[in-house]
This record gives C-alpha cells, structure tokens and sequence, in this order.
C-alpha cells in the first residue's frame, strides 16, 4: 500500500544570470537543441547550416538488464559469499515470468519516450527468453531502436539480469552478477560496435550512467561519449552507486573522464560528497563545475525529500524548486525518469525552471507506482500533478510539453479536476 503523502522532490537549484524562461545559449559549435517542426529536436543556430534534424532524441548507452522480484523474509546480509550462492541459486531457479520487470536505463527509456522523447538504446540483449521479453516491452513502449552496443566475441550470451529482493516492509536489496564480475561483464572489447556509433551520430543527447563501466572497458565508454559529443551530441551522466566502487586507480580516472565529458551531470548529496568531499549541494555543484578541463553547463545534485539542487556554469546564485506532495509507494527508477525530462529540457533549451518542475513531476509521478521498468511515470499522470500543484510560469511551460506527448499519443490532455492551463 502506498505510503502517506510526503514531499518527494527532485527539485533543483541553478545558477542561472538570466530571466527565468529565456531560451539557453550554448557556445557555438555546440547542440543547441530546441523543439522543431512535430516536436523533433534540431539543431539550433549555434551549429552548422543546413544540418538536418536528428533522427533520435536520446540514446540510453548500455545497463539494460531484467528486475527479477523476490520476496523474501527478510533482506540478505552484506556478506559477499553469501550473497554470491543466493544469486547462484536464484539463477538456477529464476521466478516466472510474472515477476519480472524491465530494469536498469529502461527505466529512463520508458519515462523519455512517455514524455515525447524518441529515445533508443544501445546496449547488449540476449537471445534469450529476458531479452526476447525486453525488446517486446520496450517496443510497445515506443523504443523501436535497439542496438547493439560492441561486437563482443566474448560477451555472454544471455541477458544481465538483477534480482530485487523485497521483505515483508517493503525494503528492498539487490543481487546481480554486476557485484561479482568478472569485470567488464561484456567482455574486453575493443569499442562500440558500427550500429551503436552510427546511432551516436544521429542523436541529441546520450545519457550514461556509473554501471555501463561495469559493462564495457572505460575506453569504449569513453569513446563512445567522444562520439556523440563530435557529431554534437550532449552528454549526461549520473554516476550513481558506481561512485563508491571509482575512487582509486583506473576506475577513478575513468569516473575523471567522463565528468569531464559531460554537459550535464547528476548526483546525490552522498555521491557528491564522495567526489568531492564538500557537503552542501551548491558547493558540490561548484567543485564539480571547477575541475579541470570540465565542459559541465549543469550540476543537478538530488536532495531526496528536500529537493534538488541546479548548479549551472557562470555567475549567478542557484535555484530551488519544490517538490510535489504525493503518496510514495516506491522510490525505485525515480532518479531515472528525473534524468529523462532533464535531457528533454536541456536539449530542448525549455530553461531551468520549467525543466525542473517537469522533472520534479516526473520523479514524483513514478513514487506513487510500486516498482520500475513500466511502472515508471505516466505522461497523464505527470499531467495530473502539474495540473492540481504548480500555478507558476514554470508549470504552464511543463504542462505543455506533456499535452504535447499526450497529442501525439493520441490521448486527450484533459485531466479531470485540473487547474489552469
């Protein structure tokens, strides 16, 4: 049952010097996306004449893997041989198929792709019965394009799968062979593959997260990255609970790289405090955007119930927006579906603030479903919370965005009870 009503937030701050709502300036040569003709992103006028509209809004690299749910008794402990011989025996005698749920950057898939975002992936899928069922979810859910992500003669043949272990209090715990390796689980393959560069550079925006490095060698992740950005492509990367796993060696360098690599980066206070040992959200965001040979525009650092904070380059103060009030059943895939409508208002050039209250929709929508993968927001849903808790500028700016998707869905965007437009 779903919980009382709480604030869930992935409300932001930035730093922006301009009036809220003034469309976002890249530096030349840069992808100034913006909404063209049937809600398209193009390439705005800091790009080279005559380029053509991309064919993909957003490209998910990689982390697509199966949620298993297990009930359990109670959670497993921390004991690695322990839990390695519970993922031993859950594979060998895996649930059926009523308890499974796409997972991983699915998640971020389904959220764009409900909010109007022609999103694909690359990523690697089995030939078996969970990638069989994967590419059938994300299909209906308006992700025709899955591609895959290296040519990796050493790669397993079948797909990740992670199971989601829950007690009777609705807790949860993960088990998956990305806690065991061998590391990369997709062998040590030499790039991406011909389909996944092709498709690098016929896109907006690339979203990553910490667990593709689990995956793929750092360089093919990297390089993957340069891809996009050369073909002028934004990049956003979360490096989520990976971060604790990249604080020395290779891995460290790596978790360097791709910050330095990305236009937007997202994190909690806890990951940003692992990065850089400052505890304040404003603080994180500044020490992030100060690192050496950084190209960040925005440091979205997620506060939880408190909100989010936006730290954007230049001058200025930062900026929060509140959450929305909402029955939480689940936090699961919220972090995911936020970072969806950040990639659909950053490279749209939609401004801070009606990217943010979207966002905050977003996340807040998905909390009041239990689980992930296609549990995640409804564009209606979203629709509802802008509708009956936000009355700014902001709000109208979001609503529109998700009238748009619903349109093109071709549902009506009434909501019963709604406010304003």
């Amino acid at each position: 049952m779903a919980g009382p009503a709480a604030r869930w937030s992935s409300a932001s701050t930035s730093s922006s010097g301009r009036a809220h709502g003034e469309p976002r300036r890249l530096p030349a040569g840069r992808l100034a996306a913006h909404v063209g003709a049937r809600g398209a992103l193009v390439r705005g006028a800091g790009s080279a004449p005559g380029a053509a509209a991309r064919g993909v809004d957003v490209v998910a690299l990689s982390n697509l893997c199966v949620d298993v749910v297990v009930p359990v008794g109670e959670l497993p402990p921390s004991d690695p041989a322990l839990r390695q011989q519970l993922l031993a025996d859950l594979t060998a005698s895996p649930p059926p198929p009523s308890a499974w749920e796409v997972g991983g950057n699915t998640n971020f898939l389904i959220a764009a792709s409900r909010i109007g975002l022609r999103a694909a992936s690359a990523g690697h899928l089995g030939d078996d019965a969970y990638g069989r069922f994967t590419r059938d979810v994300l299909r209906a859910e308006g992700v025709a394009r899955v591609v895959p992500v290296a040519d990796a003669p050493g790669a397993p043949g079948s797909t990740l799968v992670c199971y989601v272990l829950v007690d009777g209090a609705g807790r949860h715990s993960f088990v998956s062979s990305y806690d065991f390796g061998p590391w990369p689980l997709l062998g040590d393959v030499p790039g991406v593959s011909a389909g996944c560069r092709a498709l690098l550079e016929d896109t907006a925006a690339v979203w990553a997260n910490g667990f593709v490095f689990d995956e793929l060698p750092a360089g093919s992740v990297l390089g993957a990255c340069e891809a996009a950005r050369g073909a002028g492509a934004a990049v956003l990367f979360d490096p989520g609970p990976r971060v604790w796993t990249m604080q020395e060696g290779e891995r460290r360098d790596a978790l360097e790289a791709a910050l330095r690599l990305s236009d937007v980066v997202l994190v909690t206070e806890e990951e940003g405090h692992a990065m850089t040992g400052v505890g304040d959200a404003e603080g994180i965001g500044r020490a992030l955007l100060r690192r050496s040979g950084s190209g960040t525009e925005w440091v979205v650092v997620k506060r939880g119930a408190d909100g989010a904070t936006l730290v954007r380059r230049g001058e200025g103060g930062s900026l929060a927006v509140p959450g929305y009030a909402v029955p939480v059943a689940d936090t699961v895939g919220c972090g995911d579906s936020f970072a969806s409508a950040v990639a659909l208002g950053y490279c749209r050039g939609l401004g801070e603030l009606p990217t943010l209250a979207l966002a905050n929709a977003v996340g807040a929508a998905t909390a009041t479903g239990r689980g992930a993968g296609r549990q995640v927001a409804t564009a209606r849903r979203v629709l509802e919370i802008l509708q009956t808790q936000g009355a700014g500028a902001e709000h109208q700016a979001a609503r529109a965005v998700v009238r748009e998707a619903l349109g093109a869905a071709g549902e009506s965007a009434g909501v019963p009870g709604g406010g304003s437009a």
